[in-house]
């Protein structure tokens, strides 16, 4: 078993409905509280074809469906800007595309930090949490290499740290209920706004 979706067309099909079933479900009802029974008819298959492509179950389901929101957002971290970007606009458009990520996938938080599976339960979610960190960490670097070309007043990497974690946090109590989507919109701007207060250029962002 793999985290890669099966090369054949229609196991591929089986695995990737499952996934789309499983977001929903590990969303709506929580990874606790979503069966296999539940999950096999969300997705439209067979148990049997549940574990013929996960073999130990809803932990392998939960550790390819993190790895799947980790190259999603790696792809959407990573598209190509327009010619017409500024280089502090071009900073500005990561941490956007950063929070408009976690705006898109709810489940994003929780799942990358496959909080809901013991990683002992599953080969394939100690695979996928080393995938996953790597990932994550080359994304900092990422941001932090494009804040260092710009130029900043502070340490690059501490730089685009504090600004996600920020996003995270924000996200987090939001959907806990702590905070509104207004106040959550206010708290991102003011991220975002000092964010920029950091980086060098006075384009406009």
């Amino acid at each position: 078993m793999t985290l890669e979706p099966p090369t054949d067309r229609r196991k591929r099909r089986t695995h990737t409905a499952v996934l789309d079933a499983a977001q929903v479900l590990f969303l709506r009802d929580g990874y606790r509280g979503t069966t296999i029974d539940v999950l096999a008819a969300e997705a439209d298959v067979a148990v049997s074809s549940i574990y013929a492509n996960f073999r130990e179950g809803k932990a392998d389901v939960y550790a390819a469906l993190a790895w799947r929101t980790a190259t999603v957002h790696a792809e959407a971290m990573s598209a190509p800007f327009g010619s017409g970007a500024t280089p502090r606009g071009e900073i500005a458009a990561v941490y956007d595309r950063y929070v408009a990520f976690h705006r898109e996938n709810p489940l994003a938080l929780r799942i990358l930090a496959l909080t809901d599976v013991d990683i002992s339960e599953s080969e394939l979610a100690k695979q996928a949490k080393a995938r996953i960190d790597d990932v994550l960490a080359g994304l900092i670097e990422s941001f932090a290499a494009t804040v260092r070309r710009v130029g900043c007043d502070v340490e690059p990497r501490a730089l685009v740290t504090v600004s996600w974690a920020t996003v995270n946090g924000a996200y987090s109590l939001f959907q806990r209920r702590m905070v509104d989507e207004a106040t959550l919109d206010v708290v991102l701007g003011i991220a975002r706004a000092d964010l920029l207060s950091h980086v060098g250029g006075h384009d406009e962002a």
